[in-house]
């Protein structure tokens, strides 16, 4: 769906310079949820706007369902971004609009006729549930409501691609777990990839299928979110599994990291390991996570006994990461 290639943006002010991308290439599966992480400052945003083509690559491509939009004449690309719906932080609401006006804004732009566009936006508002807010006001909406009618318009041209730039940061816990669960519906109903920018891991933990990690302007990591979180050495995992400490040395033990994947992560593998091969175990720390829908728990294990090695290699046999201090 989405091929950013080596991708570099710079601004220029007089002789100074800032590089807000540089050399980003990442791949964008059709029909996943694919969210970009970073601090303020990363370029996240930058690069959601290089991917419609609101700013302008320095250097580098991107294709989007296999068109260059770098190439592409001004009217070429009016008609490619009506495949590509935008919501934003802010909402970007026309305050002297209805929810339905608004909804149809686009639609308007696009010439389509005034009984279509009522079709239109009756089904979209249904869509987000918002049917009852047809004739209010932005000003008379919660935030959730409100990016919900930004949601609907960034669906009106029935766009194959939805970004989303930091849509749920003005938002409460309770109304970002609703657009959230909103975003991850059209996304399986519809078919709707979505690249979405955020600097809350918790949005990506809730629905993001890929992720990647942006760090001055440079991608820094980029995978499957669950492959992420289990991996220790990973900045995702480590932002949701801080490193362990290590203990006192003790000759006779041996400390051990161990991440549980999946229904194993309910089962009472220690406590069968103990028995199994006669070790003493102490749990130093650890917790468990649900990553779209998967469990994966991290724990901090000291074991005790002659056979150590062996009941690690059993461990990796059950499909267990086990790491060693």
């Amino acid at each position: 769906m989405i091929e950013i290639s080596h991708l570099s943006k710079v601004y220029r002010q007089g002789e100074n310079e800032l590089a807000a991308l540089n050399d980003v290439s990442l791949t964008i599966p059709s029909g996943e949820i694919f969210g970009v992480v970073g601090v303020s400052g990363a370029g996240k945003s930058t690069l959601i706007r290089c991917v419609n083509l609101l700013e302008k690559p320095t250097s580098g491509s991107v294709r989007v369902d296999g068109i260059e939009m770098t190439g592409l004449k001004f009217h070429e690309l009016r008609e490619a971004r009506k495949k590509i719906g935008m919501i934003f932080q802010h909402f970007n609401l026309l305050s002297t609009r209805t929810v339905s006006g608004n909804i149809a804004f686009p639609l308007e732009i696009d010439g389509i006729s005034k009984k279509d566009r009522q079709e239109k936006v009756q089904e979209l508002l249904s869509l987000v549930g918002l049917s009852d807010k047809a004739d209010a006001f932005p000003a008379q909406l919660s935030g959730g409501q409100k990016q919900r009618v930004g949601i609907a318009r960034a669906l009106a041209n029935n766009p194959r691609l939805l970004l989303s730039d930091e849509a749920t940061s003005a938002l409460d816990q309770q109304n970002t777990s609703s657009i959230l669960s909103l975003l991850r519906d059209l996304n399986q109903r519809l078919g709707l990839t979505i690249l979405l920018i955020t600097h809350e891991m918790e949005v990506v933990k809730q629905i993001c299928d890929r992720v990647a990690v942006l760090k001055e302007g440079r991608v820094l990591e980029t995978g499957k979110v669950q492959q992420l979180i289990s991996n220790p050495k990973s900045h995702i995992s480590q932002a949701f599994f801080p490193p362990f400490e290590k203990i006192l040395p003790n000759p006779s033990t041996l400390q051990t990291a161990i991440t549980f994947i999946g229904p194993i992560a309910d089962q009472p593998v220690l406590s069968s390991l103990a028995k199994k091969f006669d070790l003493e175990a102490n749990i130093i720390g650890g917790s468990i996570q649900s990553i779209s829908g998967s469990r994966i728990g991290r724990l901090h294990v000291v074991l005790g006994g002659q056979r150590t090695n062996e009941a690690l290699n059993y461990l990796r046999g059950l499909g267990l990461l086990v790491e060693v201090y």
